[in-house]
């Protein structure tokens, strides 16, 4: 961690202790650790003075399809990589039957993506996009 922000112009110099019961503790703690604040005390700091307290909220819903997306990226990369090789290779030679080969292999990996991509467009139009 870094070192904690505070106004330097108006340093914290007075101390305000405050008893809780553990299960008060915890429930701010919970809180807490969804917001921007790095310390408890700088999260009742913000409360007491009535600050902004940005809170985190993650959607589980989206981790299935955001893995299955993060999967087909990496596939695609892949093969995309593989093709940029095989048309190196295929600008390199002169014979017109080695560039066929080569050609080959390229419509070979261009064959392989189409599913992939058929399934990502399928992904992408099943998500349900919510207006900001």
């Amino acid at each position: 961690m870094g070192l904690r922000k505070y106004n330097k112009s108006e340093p914290l110099t007075h101390l305000i202790g405050v008893r809780v019961s553990a299960p008060a503790y915890e429930k701010l703690e919970a809180l807490r650790k969804d917001t921007n604040c790095l310390t408890l005390g700088e999260f009742a700091r913000r409360v007491l003075q009535k600050e902004e307290i940005i809170f985190y909220h993650k959607d589980a819903t989206m981790d299935g399809v955001a893995a299955e997306l993060a999967a087909i990226k990496k596939e695609l990369n892949s093969i995309g990589v593989n093709i940029n090789q095989v048309t190196r290779y295929f600008n390199s030679k002169a014979l017109p039957n080695e560039k066929i080969f080569e050609a080959l292999r390229i419509l070979d990996d261009y064959r392989r993506i189409t599913p992939q991509v058929e399934k990502l467009l399928t992904i992408i139009s099943d998500i349900k996009w919510s207006p900001k």
